[in-house]
């Protein structure tokens, strides 16, 4: 019997259809025994916490009574967390084997590795991208312009995604990772979004902790659903957290290139969706989204707004 205990940390908002597929094969795949489940919901609106307390009252909710956003919310979870393991995990998953068992085993067996990133796939079974080195000047400014032949090397092109290997950063929609790590490099940066997970791990490999993409197990990643219910959050932090993830490890110099370079991206989507947004609703909300996004390029706020 496994004797180590893990703590789950899932942070919810306004996907109660996901989260309760994500939470019946969680429990349906996984020893239930050896896992403590923490939902930390951010004020959702469509009953997520109504519905988690009837069909799983073992889960150990935490209801907040505004959007606290991602990294707070798992922060929270963090901190009440029993387990001598955390599994920070996307709502928007799906297991579809025993991947829990499968990475607490190797951790218990691999005391040199301290964090693993499952492999995730996609809604139609492919290949989720969930692993990249460090974002640099050019990575930024080909990713903003669509340029990805030239970003093989970023995105671990050169790797076989069916063996384990070392990484630099990945998705924080499936983390798993030795409770100690917290003590050792601090939890998430509250004043990150969308970048908190590279954040997390820049941190991680920084203080040469072993960080490992981890393929024997697989999870199913719905990927953007919550991103959907507001693009002036997504889309704007999106692209002023880059500026603040380089203001806080890089030179000024390269946090103005990056700074550039977000100006450049915003202002060619406002041309793209102002011509698009007569035709469909959802370019003239994208459009709303870039003209919000221009002052927070020039002084990026704290959190989410």
């Amino acid at each position: 019997m496994l004797i180590k205990k893990v703590s789950v940390v899932i942070v919810n908002y306004n996907v109660k259809d996901l989260i309760l597929t994500s939470l019946r094969t969680l429990y349906k795949f996984n020893a239930s025994e050896n896992v403590e489940v923490i939902v930390v919901d951010n004020h959702s609106a469509d009953d997520s916490c109504l519905a988690i307390k009837k069909e799983f009252p073992q889960v150990i909710l935490l209801e907040n009574k505004y959007n606290a956003g991602f990294p707070k919310g798992n922060n929270q979870g963090f901190e009440i967390a029993t387990g001598d393991y955390i599994f920070m995990l996307n709502p928007d998953t799906e297991f579809t084997e025993n991947s829990i068992d499968r990475m607490l085993n190797y951790l218990d067996n691999h005391p040199e590795a301290m964090l693993l990133a499952p492999k995730l796939m996609n809604t139609d079974g492919s290949l989720q991208q969930s692993t990249w080195r460090y974002p640099s000047i050019t990575s930024v400014f080909c990713e903003s312009f669509y340029l990805r032949p030239f970003l093989k090397k970023k995105n671990y092109q050169d790797k076989n995604f069916d063996e384990i290997f070392e990484g630099e950063t990945f998705s924080g929609a499936a983390l798993f990772f030795r409770k100690e790590l917290l003590d050792n490099i601090g939890t998430l940066d509250e004043t990150m979004f969308w970048i908190e997970d590279v954040e997390f791990c820049w941190r991680a490999n920084h203080h040469h902790f072993k960080c490992l993409y981890f393929p024997e197990t697989r999870i199913i990643h719905h990927i953007g659903q919550s991103a959907k219910k507001n693009y002036n959050i997504s889309i704007s932090n999106q692209v002023y957290n880059k500026v603040k993830f380089f203001r806080k490890h890089h030179s000024k110099f390269a946090t103005f290139i990056i700074v550039c370079i977000s100006l450049a991206l915003v202002f060619s989507k406002i041309i793209v969706f102002g011509l698009l947004s007569p035709f469909k609703r959802i370019y003239y909300l994208k459009l709303k989204a870039y003209i919000y996004t221009i002052p927070r390029v020039f002084n990026p706020p704290n959190g989410i707004t």
